[in-house]
């Protein structure tokens, strides 16, 4: 009987493993993740494929099921896969989260990583997951808030919401985790101008936590930040980068976090202290980052202390060196990064600092530290650094042939140095792992091989200033992975070879060469983004571009024909300055949103601007000077709102400004010179375009007075309105100009920034300016130029005394005009000043003697006016001794004319001061009238008052007169009517 029996058993076992095969996971969780799924877009790979009716959900992709009998579903690991490719959110997922999952009552790990959820909160039913232990929600675009209710997961150990776009501030119910062990809320929030934490108190409930990261948060109110911190016994790692904590304490009474193997304090620029006392105390750390915190002072000798270290940043700080002694104790680094310390000294007295070889060594950052001498031979011991950058810093001699015995270097950076001597083949002989090369600014010779093939495969190749020519580079044709090459300035000619329009290179700069012939009428099949070819010898006409193409300079070629009418719409960056194109601009650019900088200048473009602006609002910077195009400035230029430079000059435009151009309010240089621009010059550009650092309206037809308005443009350090019609008098507000008052720093390199992608470029503006008599094109030093140029106008009246307060003037010019008056006496205040032209006016009095305290004045015109006096002499006027300066004032005399001074000369300071109306001289003449005044009327008034005779002679005569007068009168008046009747 009992066979049967067994016999039963053994069929049902079969029966139930049957069954739990096709079914292995439980239904009602297998149902709760499809109905997930259905309100999941699971990307271009359908990554949630395997999630299918007829098949075990534990054996779905991401679902990890108990593997006892229960089968439970434990895990669900949905992170993105592909986080670290470009295209990474084409296979993420996105959508709604379905509550269904609440039915995983077992779920103990849920990992949503790096997928895209558009800015959706975090459901407030993940607080239910009562079992949860490990939640990974980074870089899934969450938003919102984040739920209070995430405290009450107690058993939580792990908590990972970096890389959201939270609004709001951090809960402090995450206090209540007690369990937890890990947090980061790394770049969690979309808001870092204001608060993300009211403070951190809720921090020191974390008992057991041993990992904590909020960098990347704004903890500007976290005043006790190191205090909560120093009650946290078990932390290991702490990571507060680009943080804001207000302050850091230089010492603490006792340190409790000794533990600590891992300090991330950088980019917190406003700490500005000394390095903290405290700080000594750590020396179980093995990662210590300290760098961009401003710290000051020295590197104290406790340095040595940190034994454990692998990983040392003080970088961008402005600590003082010497470095100490106690660094060669650091035998377990692995990383040091001293960038921008200015340590000085040769570079052989850091070497011999080292207590130990540093075979452990793999990443040396030693930029802009003015070191010295020659490089050493101490890299060879080192066969395990992949990442050497001595750049900017003052090194000399020839490149050691040991760098070539690092295998495992990734990454070298020498640029900006003084080495010197010839880089062969054999330099490069072992570097086989090498991927990016910088040896820019050197005078260093490459020279290997025609037929040489590297050993390497580089992403990167920097070789500017360097002796690469006269022949192309042929070893770049086996760089299978490379997309960036500067080769600018390096002495190559003649022709480009094919093969190089089919390299994978996006980014090529071989601008400053000799290279001739024409571009490739396959251009356009390329994939460059950036293409820099300015100043060669280029020549024909401009084929197709590529339609990826972000950046092209082609200035200072001999490029011919017309503009395409269809550029890349990608394209930002555009110069074609300084060829010989033709043609109008077609209407087709403005259809080009994403473009910010265009260089048209010196061409021979013509015809009228399109008037299509609206579309191009993004536009930063335009020159379009030195062509002949003409017509009406369109009125939909005024879009332009961010135009941070606009430049027509030297073409054929005509007509009054339009109105529209005020809401340009950003500019900082307009230049409208040499064109037929007519009517008043629109108050409007003084009240609107309150940025102006440049206004040069030279070489026009203006008309009408000067607007005084043009002194609220505080910025302003270049004013040029010279060769116009422009009548009327000086404002006296012009002394009102602060650019031209003291120092600006506004915009102190001429520079401003272009960004795209991940590559800023620059523009740099430029004016052509008459100054000392003479025409300079200023671009470099632009921002250190400061000149008032109103020649050759019809203005008339005196200089206003109010210009004295221009002291960091450098250049004024009011020649050839109607000026009168005298030259102010205040005119010697203005210490800066460089050149001083007064000359073809009607200028009258003594020249100042105060003009003797400008030291720095070289170029002096007084020409031509009707100025008289003595010379006055001292300082730097007895240098200016070319009587040319003084010709045409026929009242002049002393040195440097040939005219002498008679011995009752007067003094050219009290004719000066007394004529321009100075404020002791107008009270001593108001004084000697008045006692002129008293002293006539009482000599005569006393005597009629006290000699009795005296006064009726006087009345009695007074008498006669009128009635004499009065019988004249009406004898003649009655001879008139009878003859006329």
């Amino acid at each position: 009987m009992a066979t049967p029996f067994l016999h039963l058993i053994l069929m049902l076992s079969i029966i139930a493993i049957q069954i739990l095969a096709a079914y292995a996971c439980i239904p009602v969780e297998r149902e709760a993740l499809l109905t997930f799924k259905a309100g999941i877009s699971d990307g271009i790979r359908h990554s949630l494929s395997s999630w299918d009716e007829g098949q075990d959900c534990c054996k779905w992709r991401g679902v990890v099921c108990d593997n006892t009998t229960t089968r439970n579903i434990l895990e669900l690991n949905l992170g993105n896969p592909y986080q670290y490719w470009d295209n990474w959110t084409d296979y993420a997922l996105s959508g709604e989260i379905n509550p269904s999952l609440l039915a995983l009552n077992h779920l103990s790990r849920l990992d949503l990583s790096y997928n895209n959820f558009s800015g959706i909160s975090i459901p407030e039913f993940f607080a239910s997951f009562n079992n949860l232990t490990h939640l990974n929600i980074s870089c899934s675009e969450f938003g919102g808030k984040i739920p209070h209710q995430l405290g009450n997961l107690s058993k939580l150990h792990s908590l990972d919401l970096s890389g959201s776009v939270f609004i709001g501030t951090i809960p402090p119910h995450l206090g209540n985790l007690s369990s937890l062990q890990y947090l980061s809320l790394n770049w969690a929030f979309n808001d870092t101008n204001t608060p993300n934490a009211d403070n951190l108190e809720w921090v020191s409930q974390l008992s057991s936590l041993d990992y904590l990261d909020l960098g990347g948060l704004n903890l500007a109110n976290a005043v006790n930040w190191l205090h909560i911190i120093n009650r946290l016994q078990s932390i290991e790692v702490l990571l507060l980068s680009y943080t804001g904590v207000p302050s850091i304490p230089n010492s603490l009474s006792y340190v409790n976090f000794t533990g600590l193997t891992t300090l991330d304090l950088s980019g917190n620029g406003q700490l500005n202290t000394t390095l903290p006392s405290w700080l000594w105390n750590l020396t179980d750390l093995s990662y210590l980052n300290l760098g961009g915190c401003r710290f000051h002072g020295k590197i104290p000798n406790a340095l040595g202390n940190f034994t454990s270290l692998t990983y040392l940043d003080l970088g961008y700080n402005n600590l003082e060196g010497p470095l100490p002694g106690s660094i060669g104790k650091l035998c377990n680094l692995r990383g040091i990064d001293l960038s921008y310390l200015g340590i000085g000294g040769d570079i052989r007295e850091l070497v011999g600092m080292l207590g130990c070889t540093w075979n452990k060594m793999e990443e040396i950052i030693l930029p802009s530290n003015n070191l010295q001498g020659n490089l050493p031979n101490w890299l060879e011991p080192m066969p395990n650094l992949k990442y050497l950058d001595l750049s900017n810093n003052s090194l000399v001699g020839p490149v050691p042939l040991g760098i070539g015995s690092l295998q495992n270097l990734i990454f070298l950076d020498l640029s900006s140095n003084s080495l010197n001597g010839v880089i062969s083949e054999a330099h490069f002989a072992n570097l086989t792992k090498l991927i990016e090369l910088q040896l820019s600014s050197n005078s260093l010779i490459i020279s290997v091989g025609h037929n040489w093939i590297p050993p390497f495969q580089l992403t990167a190749l920097f070789l500017d200033s360097c002796r690469v020519g006269p022949q192309f580079p042929t070893w770049l044709r086996w760089q299978k992975q490379i997309y960036e090459v500067d080769l600018c300035n390096t002495s190559i000619i003649g022709t480009l070879p094919d093969w190089l329009w089919s390299s994978p290179i996006l980014e090529l700069d071989l601008s400053y060469n000799n290279i001739s012939g024409k571009l490739p009428p396959y251009l356009k099949s390329t994939n460059f983004d950036i293409l820099d070819l300015k100043s060669n010898n280029l020549e024909g006409p401009l084929p197709p571009l590529p339609d990826g193409l972000n950046f092209l300079d082609l200035s200072n070629n001999f490029i011919s024909g017309l503009l395409p009418k269809l550029l890349p719409t990608s394209i930002e960056y555009l110069s074609l300055s300084n060829n010989s194109i033709s043609g109008s601009i077609p209407s087709s650019i403005c259809e080009r949103t994403y473009l910010q900088v265009l260089d048209l200048s010196a061409n021979h473009l013509s015809g009228e601007l399109p008037r299509c602006w609206l579309q191009c609002s993004g536009l930063f910077m335009m020159d379009l000077s030195n062509n002949n195009i003409t017509g009406e400035i369109p009125p939909s230029m005024g879009s332009l709102t961010w135009l941070y430079s606009l430049d027509l000059s030297n073409n054929n435009f005509y007509g009054e400004l339009p109105s529209e151009l005020q809401y340009c309010k950003n500019l900082v240089l307009l230049n409208l010179g040499n064109n037929n621009f007519s009517r008043k010059i629109p108050i409007w550009i003084g009240e609107k375009m309150l940025n102006l650092q440049y206004l040069q309206l030279r070489s026009n037809m203006f008309d009408g007075n000067i607007p005084p308005q043009l002194a609220q443009l505080t910025f302003l350090q270049v004013l040029d309105l010279s060769d116009n019609k422009l009548s009327g008098s000086i404002p006296r507000s012009f002394g009102n100009f602060t650019g031209m008052t003291i120092y600006s720093v506004q915009n102190d390199n001429d520079e401003f920034s272009v960004e795209f992608d991940s590559d800023t470029l620059t523009y740099m503006d430029s004016l052509l300016l008459v100054i000392k008599g003479n025409t300079y094109t200023y671009s470099k030093i632009l921002s250190q130029v400061t000149t008032m140029d109103l020649s050759r106008n019809n203005l008339s009246g005196v200089i206003p005394e109010e210009i004295g307060a221009l002291r960091h003037l450098r250049n004024l010019n009011f020649c050839g005009n109607h000026l009168v008056g005298m030259i102010p006496e205040k005119i010697g205040d203005m210490l800066s000043l460089e050149s001083l032209d007064l000359s073809s006016n009607k200028l009258s009095g003594a020249i100042p003697q105060s003009l003797s305290k400008l030291t720095f004045l070289d170029y002096l015109n007084l020409s031509y006016n009707n100025l008289s006096g003595r010379i006055p002499s001292g300082s730097q006027l007895d240098r200016l001794d070319d009587p040319s300066i003084y010709i045409g004032n026929a009242y002049l005399c002393g040195p440097p004319t040939s005219k002498n001074c008679s011995g009752d000369t007067a003094a050219p300071n009290s004719t000066s001061n007394y004529a321009n109306g100075s404020e002791t001289s107008m009270w001593w003449l108001y004084l000697g009238m008045g006692v002129g005044f008293v002293a006539g009327f009482w000599g005569v008034y006393a005597v009629l008052l006290f000699h009795t005779t005296w006064r009726c002679a006087y009345f009695r005569m007074i008498d006669n007169f009128f009635d004499n007068i009065y019988v004249t009168v009406a004898v003649r008046m009655n001879r008139m009517k009878n003859k006329y009747g």
